[in-house]
């Protein structure tokens, strides 16, 4: 079962400027200031070292006639920075926004960006487009009360759950780590009033081309991954690849989605001459060691699942005796917090559900 923790990144009750300096404060529930990967590519970023209330990145294409975003935020005040952010890099209009999949932190901003530009193009996967509709407990087309209602009574609790976490911890790093997280999550709820969904405009079941003489983008679907419906940009002439949530650092997302189409998905995406790769959530990338990672740890965890399974473990007891020093050492995860994250957010769901798979229980995610 997911923690509230887990749950809070990804159901929708709980949501989750270029001149300027980026913000000092790692806990004010904002994207960070544009961050320049190649010309005419930038990725405005949450702070590191946050998780329980996640936003996904937000790039920005600079073409010839105006700008193409990929994914929006996770509110509409997300998508009112992101405006503004553009706005500092250049007059062009946004044109268009690409969502990677539904999950709430990548497209509950659209409304703030359609404010400024209504005529812009809002672009997903027909599988994403039909989870935006009833996946997300979000109004389509309006705010509700009810569910700001319901995003305070839920960021309440997990705030109480991390603030009594950190109470417990030894470690005074961690405890620090616990108070920004909760402070983080404070802010993140009032930027989250009155959200509500826009659902795309067009769908791309396999490739859509918005064509440009200094930065083309490829909005491409090259399989199941986080979700079924994930969305990726390729920029051909910058070399760069925007995979969402197919990959995310410095710790994978994976709470209930099978391996199998995972990797095959992630071989289409290794295919690509891509020499820049931004994930859906995280740094820049600008190799290809972390997917190297990524799909060793995929296998590594169904090898284990599927050994414990057949010796006839419970689900429970074999994640439980699952030695996770390998998987650390591998993500670089050294310390009690990252150390926490890797195991909710990726080894316990990835693990169970392999599991479960062995066991011929298909995986449930969506």
């Amino acid at each position: 079962m997911l923690s509230l923790f887990r749950a809070s990144a990804c159901v929708a009750l709980f949501i989750t400027t270029a001149a300027a300096a980026p913000q000092s404060d790692p806990a004010d529930g904002r994207l960070r200031a544009p961050e320049k990967v190649g010309p005419h590519v930038w990725v405005m970023r949450q702070p590191d070292r946050l998780w329980a209330a996640v936003i996904g990145n937000v790039e920005i294409i600079e073409q010839s006639d105006g700008v193409v975003l990929m994914d929006s935020g996770g509110s509409i005040a997300d998508g009112r920075d992101v405006v503004k952010a553009v706005r500092r890099l250049t007059p062009k209009p946004i044109k268009a926004v690409g969502i990677t999949h539904w999950h709430n932190d990548h497209p509950l901003g659209v409304p703030g960006i359609l404010e400024a530009y209504p005529k812009a193009r809002i672009i997903a996967t027909p599988e994403t487009a039909e989870y935006m509709k009833t996946e997300l407990k979000t109004g389509v087309g309006k705010a509700d009360p009810e569910l700001d209602a319901a995003r305070r009574t839920n960021a309440a609790k997990v705030v109480k759950n991390l603030t009594v976490e950190g109470q417990k911890a030894t470690d005074p790093e961690l405890r620090r780590q616990f108070r920004i997280e909760a402070r983080w999550i404070s802010q993140r709820v009032k930027r989250q009033m009155g959200n509500y969904v826009v659902l795309p405009t067009e769908t791309v079941s396999d490739r859509l081309v918005i064509d440009d003489p200094i930065a083309p983008i490829e909005f491409r679907f090259l399989g199941t991954g986080n979700t079924h419906g994930d969305l990726v940009a390729w920029i051909p002439k910058q070399k760069v690849v925007a995979t969402g949530d197919i990959v995310v650092l410095p710790t994978p997302y994976g709470f209930a989605a099978s391996t199998k189409p995972w990797l095959q998905t992630l071989h289409k995406l290794q295919a690509l001459p891509f020499t820049v790769l931004i994930p859906g959530h995280g740094k820049v990338q600008r190799d290809r060691k972390y997917l190297a990672t990524l799909e060793w740890s995929m296998r590594d965890l169904v090898t284990h699942a599927n050994a414990a399974a057949a010796a006839g473990k419970s689900k429970e007891e074999a994640f439980k005796t699952f030695d996770q020093k390998a998987e650390q050492a591998r993500f670089g995860a050294r310390d009690a917090w990252t150390k926490k994250w890797l195991s909710d957010y990726w080894l316990e769901g990835t693990f169970e559900t392999a599991f479960d798979e062995a066991k011929g229980i298909p995986a449930s995610w969506k």
